[in-house]
């Protein structure tokens, strides 16, 4: 019967075969670990820009409670706080939906569109579309708080939106389709062309408000905490096929008689 010695080389290849495996599933897990926080985007049935902000009523709002790229602390709610909401829908699946809504005392807005807009009063929608964690990779929407005012990757081609004024309250509906042209400023002109929403894709994702005020910004706060531009200070956005104001088993969590179609 023959037998066969595993020599030093075999048993060295093997060894680094093993160590590459072990490398390779190290970088998969860092590349798409899952970030801090999460939201988990649910259908609604139908988006409309129209001040109307109904089919948003069982949709989950996150506090913008945690400092960003200005401020030394959180502004008094009375002077500036906000909240954001995420969904989107199978029928439109190249377009992400959002409301943000905002409470300002003082609004500022001194620049034209794609001009120093972080200088006045405005949200910004930051996306990690490929979940590389590279800053260079990043893309950014920002709208201001007049209808014309639309900045970085934003343009007439890609972001439908309204904004609705009570008193100091303020709403934005926007509706962001990344696959269409972008405006000038984009960051990264690439990453998202070919985005389509589905169950279970997860997106790196960060919104955040800037509140100016003097000609200066004087706090920015966002749903997560840290630089605007560092991707690690994302949160994970999960698209999920269910429909908010349903559960999984299909049935109604309110009493609502139907969806809104």
């Amino acid at each position: 019967m023959k037998r066969y010695a595993k020599t030093p080389i075999a048993i060295q290849n093997i060894v680094a075969f093993i160590s590459v495996l072990v490398l390779i599933v190290c970088i998969t897990n860092l590349t798409y670990a899952a970030r801090e926080k999460q939201y988990v985007a649910k259908q609604i049935s139908k988006f409309r820009p129209d001040g109307d902000i109904s089919e948003w009523e069982h949709v989950e709002a996150v506090p913008f409670d945690q400092l960003k790229d200005a401020g030394n602390e959180l502004p008094d709610p009375d002077d500036f706080t906000g909240s954001g909401r995420v969904a989107w829908s199978a029928k439109e699946p190249n377009m992400i939906y959002f409301l943000v809504e905002i409470t300002d005392d003082i609004l500022q807005n001194i620049h034209p569109a794609n001009d120093k807009w972080w200088e006045d009063d405005s949200v910004e929608f930051m996306f990690d579309f490929d979940n590389t964690m590279v800053e260079d990779d990043l893309v950014q929407w920002t709208l201001g708080t007049e209808i014309t005012e639309i900045s970085a990757a934003a343009s007439d081609d890609n972001t439908l939106w309204a904004i609705s004024r009570t008193f100091n309250n303020y709403i934005y509906e926007v509706a962001i389709e990344p696959t269409a042209p972008r405006g000038p400023n984009p960051r990264n002109n690439t990453r998202g062309k070919d985005f389509k929403a589905n169950d279970g894709l997860t997106i790196g994702f960060s919104f955040q408000m800037n509140d100016c005020e003097n000609g200066v910004r004087e706090h920015q706060i966002g749903w997560t905490a840290g630089r605007a531009w560092d991707p690690l200070n994302f949160g994970d956005l999960i698209f999920s096929k269910e429909y908010w104001g349903v559960d999984p088993s299909g049935k109604l969590t309110t009493t609502w008689a139907e969806l809104k179609q």
